[in-house]
């Protein structure tokens, strides 16, 4: 018994002693964190000194170093602070809080003062970004109004000279009418002098008298004919001229009503939240006014028509070799109506419409047994994949200012989402704009037409297919696709 209680007293003095020794080594390590912090201080390196303050602030235990490392924290604290104010830094606030939080002690007057003029300073700051984006809106939405109201009043002037000179005209055909009338009054004038002399001339001669009354009768009758004829055709040109200038009004009327309709349609574009467009390769689609549409003047316009037409005549050729009838027409039409839905400028839109067209090119360059064969190899597979590396030699008609956007339709349009795909195995926003628009419309004309070896599906049942594989899909793409078939 009395070796047992030696033996207890013998092990509590042994848990004193390593009790005593491990509270005094993190004491001892309290205060070495603690003199690196201050040396960091010292040499203005406040960020070393945050560091180390709060792993003093971490094992310290006992009471007097608690108050020792509180005392120096908020000098750290309140400098870190200072020099957040001066260049912020968001995510070294938040530390600091989480920190406060955790050491509520450490808080005093004049911290909370900072905090709170540090979120005060970004909430100004905030709020006047936003005032400079109102600002610029407010700045555009004048200048666009301006320019509207410039083509508005060109416009009105137009149709203004326009209707006075056919004011001018008819009434130059008023005045002609009037000499008419004149003119017709003394040929009657005349024509009673005829009569009057011819009354003399029968005293003297009852033949004279008889032929003069049937050549008099003759003349009245040509006379009366031809006034009619004259009066019928002025009073139709007169009526011509009156319908022009009322036509004219009228013009005037609806191209003001439709420039006032463009003119506030274009101020509610401004806030809408259906602004169009994005760049070829951004992971957004962004609004079109971020964006300005391509440049077409005249000349580009008739350029950009044969384009078309030349498209076609391949895309004719392509579908042709392929059996895929009307595959062309069918693909191009539909990535011209996602360009428009997804809010591309007109000018892409239809550069996409053309590209579209002739992205297969390349099989006019492919043996046409493989193009119809069930059965391939895996070299006849190869061979027919190669068609993406074979349309250059038939885009060449393409202008070079075009010729990037024919080539991305071509060969890379077999690009999948999760780099799949080929050639390149390009990734998400890696792929081209028109590559993911085609990828998308040609598997959605695939899916919805008739095959020799399947039924073709209905529209849901094709969309639905294209949802469930966003990993070759542009989800984006499908879901303007979902919105206009």
């Amino acid at each position: 018994m009395l070796f047992d209680k030696f033996k207890k007293i013998g092990l509590i003095v042994l848990v004193a002693i390593f009790t005593s020794q491990v509270f005094a080594a993190t004491t001892d390590l309290s205060v070495r964190f603690l003199d690196k912090a201050n040396e960091a201080f010292e040499e203005d390196n406040i960020e070393d000194a945050y560091k180390y303050v709060n792993q003093a602030l971490a094992v310290a235990k006992d009471e007097s170093s608690k108050a020792n490392v509180l005392y120096f924290a908020q000098t750290v604290y309140t400098q870190k602070l200072t020099k957040i104010q001066n260049d912020y830094d968001e995510m070294a606030l938040i530390d600091i809080q989480m920190n406060l939080e955790k050491y509520p002690n450490i808080e005093n007057t004049k911290i909370k003062k900072l905090i709170k003029q540090i979120e005060q300073d970004q909430a100004n700051k905030e709020k006047a970004a936003e005032k400079a984006d109102k600002e610029e809106q407010r700045r555009v939405e004048k200048e666009r109004f301006e320019a509207q109201q410039e083509s508005m009043d060109a416009q009105a002037a137009a149709m203004k000279a326009q209707a006075d000179a056919i004011k001018e005209q008819a009434e130059a055909s008023k005045q002609s009418q009037q000499e008419l009338k004149e003119a017709l009054n003394t040929n009657f004038k005349e024509i009673g002098q005829a009569f009057s002399e011819s009354a003399n001339e029968t005293k003297r001669s009852t033949r004279v008298i008889a032929l003069s009354i049937v050549g008099i009768a003759f003349l009245v009758l040509m006379l009366v004919l031809l006034i009619i004829v004259i009066i019928r055709k002025a009073s139709k040109v007169q009526q011509i001229q009156q319908e022009q200038y009322v036509q004219a009004f009228k013009m005037l009327a609806a191209n003001q009503s439709q420039t006032n309709q463009l003119m506030l349609g274009g101020i509610t574009d401004l806030y809408g939240a259906n602004s169009p467009m994005r760049i070829a390769g951004a992971s957004t689609w962004a609004p079109a006014m971020a964006l300005p549409d391509i440049e077409i003047s005249d000349a580009d316009e008739d350029a950009l028509k044969q384009l078309a037409v030349k498209c076609e005549e391949i895309g004719t050729q392509i579908d042709a070799v392929t059996g895929r009838k009307n595959n062309s027409k069918n693909v191009s039409e539909l990535v011209y109506k996602l360009s428009m839905q997804l809010g591309l400028p007109q000018g892409m839109s239809m550069l996409n419409f053309c590209a579209a067209m002739i992205y297969d090119a390349g099989f006019l360059d492919i043996d046409p047994d493989l193009l119809t064969a069930t059965n391939l190899t895996d070299e006849e597979r190869a061979a027919l994949k190669s068609h993406v590396n074979l349309s250059e030699k038939h885009l060449d008609f393409v202008p070079k200012k075009y010729w990037s956007v024919f080539e991305d339709a071509a060969m890379k349009h077999h690009e999948n989402i999760d780099g799949s795909g080929y050639p390149n195995g390009l990734k998400g926003d890696e792929i081209p704009q028109i590559a993911r628009l085609i990828h998308v419309a040609e598997t959605y004309v695939s899916l919805s037409s008739k095959r020799a070896f399947r039924e073709a599906m209905d529209k849901e049942t094709a969309v639905q297919k294209l949802r469930e594989q966003p990993e070759l899909y542009d989800q984006e793409v499908v879901d303007a696709l979902d919105k206009i078939v």
